[in-house]
């Protein structure tokens, strides 16, 4: 009974402190994946007209950019 007390008091810790944290703003979306805000609302409206969400469609762009440059390496013989 004395273990499932603490596991309890644990997980309820964890709960309050990942309830705590801020969301993300747009501004620290945009830093954090290197764009400027007038960039980040470009690509998040392009995410909108492919039901995407941001995070997605920044993930596939990373992923083409990355397949992309696989290309060039085969394309000069590396």
């Amino acid at each position: 009974m004395q273990k499932l007390s603490i596991v309890f008091i644990f997980a309820f810790a964890f709960l309050l402190t990942a309830c705590g944290q801020k969301p993300m703003t747009e501004a620290d979306m945009a830093a954090s994946y290197g764009l400027s805000m007038e960039e980040f609302q470009e690509q998040k409206e392009a995410a909108a007209r492919m039901n995407m969400s941001i995070e997605d469609h920044l993930g596939d762009m990373d992923n083409m950019h990355e397949h992309e440059m696989d290309m060039d390496m085969e394309s000069h013989g590396h």
